[in-house]
């Protein structure tokens, strides 16, 4: 399991990262809102620990910003805020779960496993005829009795991934490039090979079960970035 720990107090955040480790989850961790939103928009976490009184951004706030960007991973908040109000702002930005400080480690990891397992149910992005299931990220023709699956590169499937997530909504190129090649060594042309290997490989996906190819379309609006089109 890969986590992303949100906490800026130094000494907790240490010892929640060793406790977690110990049980076998993997954990990355920031202190601020901002740095968590680009690990988020960087990586696939299986659940987002996520504290409420933050340097920059407020907990709430940064669950609202990746909720509306279309990432659904499970996540929980960690404060020692317990008033129903401040609960039910957490729950209205989209937070599954609440864990008040203090707490006990051991019950962190329950809900985390259980947070996990939930998220797992719902890990499939349905794209008209093709399902995206982001937890062993694969791309299958639904209808396929033997469950087919698109071929495609692993930055085929982030690009995707990435769109599908907001489909119907244009994704910004600076967004895109900065995901896919997060350490600037991407140019436009190899941007633009990538969209033409990912339109190719869905289009003969779907022709292969005789399926509307144009259903689903990546549109490039000029000057902005890729919209993925579908029902």
């Amino acid at each position: 399991m890969l986590i992303l720990l949100v906490e800026d107090e130094t000494e907790l955040a240490k010892l929640v990262i060793e406790y977690l480790e110990n049980e076998g989850i993997t954990c990355d961790h920031s202190a601020k809102g901002s740095s968590a939103l680009s690990l988020i928009e960087h990586n696939e976490y299986d659940v987002i620990i996520l504290d409420v009184n933050l340097p920059d951004i407020n907990g709430f706030e940064v669950c609202r910003r990746y909720r509306q960007q279309g990432f659904n991973t499970p996540t929980i908040m960690l404060t020692a805020r317990s008033s129903l109000d401040d609960k039910s702002k957490g729950f209205d930005a989209g937070v599954d779960d609440y864990l008040i400080k203090p707490f006990a480690m051991a019950e962190l990891v329950m809900r985390l496993q259980a947070l996990n397992q939930r998220g797992k149910r719902s890990s499939i992005i349905k794209l008209g005829d093709i399902h995206l299931n982001v937890s062993d990220r694969q791309a299958y023709i639904h209808l396929d009795p033997q469950g087919q699956t698109l071929s495609l590169t692993p930055e085929e499937w982030r690009l995707l991934v990435l769109l599908a997530k907001r489909k119907n909504e244009v994704v910004s190129k600076l967004s895109i490039m900065n995901h896919l090649w997060p350490d600037e060594s991407a140019t436009d042309d190899a941007l633009k090979m990538l969209v033409s290997r990912l339109r190719k490989a869905v289009r003969q996906g779907l022709a292969k079960h005789k399926l509307d190819d144009q259903l689903i379309k990546i549109d490039t609006v000029r000057g902005v970035g890729l919209k993925l089109v579908c029902p």
